[in-house]
């Protein structure tokens, strides 16, 4: 069997990542303290500031989200209107 690989948490990352940008610690020394690869560390690094830069640029990633709700009202609004027809409909055979 494989070895297990071992997985971070967003906050420990977080972290080291801030404490390398600001200069706190080396690349090197942050990966020695934490058991961490150095590539690591510097792939952390990158994803950390491509995603800054992603959002800064002003793509959200809930932009998606915000389609698919417009595209659910208006497709109850829809539906909505489809129900009030039947109804409407119902009653005149009724008469």
């Amino acid at each position: 069997m494989g070895k297990q690989r071992k997985t971070w948490s967003t906050d420990l990352k977080e972290a080291i990542v801030l404490s390398v940008l600001r200069g706190e610690l080396g690349v090197a020394e942050a990966a020695r303290q934490h058991g961490v690869n150095e590539s690591l560390i510097h792939t952390w690094k990158t994803q950390f500031l491509e995603a800054g830069r992603t959002r800064l640029a002003g793509d959200r990633h809930d932009h998606g989200i915000t389609q698919v709700e417009r595209e659910n009202d208006r497709l109850k609004r829809i539906l909505a209107e489809k129900e009030l027809e039947l109804d409407i409909a119902r009653k005149v055979r009724r008469l």
